[in-house]
């Protein structure tokens, strides 16, 4: 092993493996052992590079002890060697990227999910963030669904059993997900972490999630990777593609479900939707199969407001909980919607797919969706399963 600080706060790992392998490592923080528990997938060259826990809280670890590397499978797994760093901590929790029409933030404490988004040509006064933020679960981010079956213990949530269920920003008693690893360009940040299982308190999952955020004019581009290394054997599920809330004060909600698609036809809209759970077949809008105009968007009365488009989705939940009309994206009201895909996870492989978001007037949200209908077809969603 290598050292270049006898303390640090991220570390890389050397490795070569026939199969996918998790590893693991102790050292000590602030008089504490802690344990470093990885995924490694398999490469005849690999590297590993990785942010130790209580890397955002300015912590320092110390030392380097029982490396170990089990392969998932049949095959050889062995660590090279392991490097470590002293990395400069980001000066707040939540990192910005911006240019003159939009600033997008990126919650780095809570995994990576999107938190931030002002149209700076916005004239509503008092509307800046457009997002929800109230806790760990109210972000734009990945949230996937898996099993409810042994050895999964199943956690709980609102009186109900829940499954596997990691989420981006953490999990139900607002314990934040662990960041991994960032990287910072012009107009666009990676992030990537381990998140929480939402039905538990205080347990990680063992999957990575990783988002690249890219500002393109007035349109944000986010794209997904999804990496489960549970090993479980997990059921088919709708998946949100992803989890998305707005303010309460962008209370309309307007979609497309014709057999036309991108040739201006009238719009669907909701301007009565409750907390989604309710009622819960008012709140499922499945998707004619011959719509590839899957987008949607929260709007204001005067039709201002925020839009997402999902290619490949094949049916939208959302609602509004404890509507107040809030411009407040703190606040415990809240609108949501999630695209839906129907797919079962499975360990080790990757599920990518990617979005956009725009902001403005529904006609000009619209528009700038069709301009960009060809971005991507999300054939990710009907390859993962095959």
């Amino acid at each position: 092993m290598k050292y270049t600080a006898e303390k640090y706060n991220r570390f890389t790992v050397k490795y070569h493996s026939e199969v996918p392998a998790v590893a693991s490592f102790y050292f000590t923080c602030e008089g504490q052992t802690v344990r470093e528990l990885f995924y490694l997938p398999a490469d005849k060259n690999g590297e590993f590079i990785s942010c130790t826990e209580g890397f955002l809280e300015g912590k320092l670890a110390y030392g380097v002890f029982d490396l170990r590397i089990e392969p998932r499978g049949d095959g050889e797994a062995v660590i090279d060697d392991i490097y470590v760093s002293i990395a400069d901590v980001p000066a707040s929790g939540t990192y910005f990227i911006e240019n003159d029409i939009l600033k997008v933030g990126v919650e780095l404490v809570w995994g990576g999910g999107l938190s931030y988004y002002e149209d700076k040509r916005c004239e509503v006064e008092g509307l800046s963030n457009m997002l929800n933020h109230a806790d760990t679960g109210r972000l734009v981010q990945q949230s996937y669904y898996g099993t409810g079956e042994p050895p999964y213990v199943k956690g709980e949530f609102m009186g109900n059993p829940w499954s596997y269920n990691p989420v981006q920003g953490g999990d139900r008693g607002n314990c934040k997900s662990k960041l991994i690893d960032f990287a910072v360009k012009e107009n666009s940040v990676w992030v990537k972490c381990r998140p929480r299982d939402w039905g538990h308190v205080g347990s990680y999952t063992y999957s990575y999630m990783e988002n690249t955020y890219t500002i393109d004019g007035d349109v944000l581009r986010v794209d997904n990777k999804f990496t489960d290394w549970s090993g479980y054997e997990h059921p088919e599920a709708g998946q949100e593609v992803p989890a998305f809330y707005t303010v309460s004060y962008l209370d309309n909600f307007y979609f497309y479900n014709g057999d036309k698609p991108w040739q201006n036809e009238p719009l669907q809209v909701r301007r009565d939707l409750i907390f989604w759970p309710e009622d819960w077949p008012r709140h499922r809008f499945p998707l004619n199969e011959k719509n590839t105009e899957t987008w949607c968007a929260w709007v204001d009365i005067n039709d201002y407001g925020i839009g997402l488009y999902v290619p490949g989705a094949t049916m939208l939940i959302g609602g509004r909980f404890s509507h107040n009309g809030t411009k407040d994206p703190a606040a415990g009201p809240t609108n949501y919607v999630a695209p839906l895909y129907r797919l079962k996870l499975i360990s080790y492989k990757p599920l990518e797919y990617s979005y956009i978001i725009t902001s403005g007037r529904l006609s000009e949200i619209r528009e700038k969706f069709k301009e960009n209908k060809d971005f991507t077809d999300n054939a990710s969603f009907t390859d993962y399963n095959k």
